[in-house]
């Protein structure tokens, strides 16, 4: 089995691939975003709890430079942004990844017009139709619960407390 395909929205001439990408998926497409830096349980259950409100599932994976200003420390990520694009790429329930080097995904929102945009609880509506979908028009917003107890920094934090 092939992997999802990855598109680097941050380059001007993907636009057409990114086009392309959103015609060969079975609508309704759902688009979700994250660092996903050290991949665990709870990012697999949100992704496949994302994958349920449609027939697609397009993630858009934050470059590096884009996760550092995003405050999760100074020496993260830990995986480069092409490795993590292949990682979430490989899950079956992926039909495509798209790197971006904005903050947020809201140009990119733009552009593919998803039918549902869907973030984990830790985020609030508010917050999101403030940033992320500022000026977005006709993508329905899902906020899914989030596994309790699963983070890639209480990851981090366990690894080293082990080796302390």
């Amino acid at each position: 089995m092939e992997c999802a395909p990855i598109i680097n929205f941050s380059k001007t001439d993907n636009l057409e691939k990114l086009f392309s990408l959103s015609q060969k998926c079975e609508q309704p497409v759902v688009f979700t975003s994250g660092i996903f830096d050290l991949v665990h349980a709870g990012h697999l259950e949100y992704l496949r709890e994302a994958r349920r409100y449609g027939r697609s599932l397009i993630v858009g994976v934050n470059t590096d430079n884009s996760a550092k200003k995003l405050e999760k420390g100074p020496s993260r990520p830990f995986n480069n942004a092409d490795d993590r694009a292949h990682l979430i790429a490989s899950l079956r329930y992926v039909d495509g990844v798209i790197l971006f080097d904005e903050e947020t995904p809201n140009a990119l929102l733009k552009s593919l017009k998803p039918s549902f945009f869907v973030k984990g609880g830790d985020y609030s509506e508010e917050f999101l139709r403030k940033t992320d979908l500022l000026g977005v028009k006709n993508v329905e917003l899902k906020i899914v619960p989030v596994k309790k107890n699963y983070s890639s920094t209480r990851l981090i934090y366990n690894i080293i407390k082990a080796h302390q």
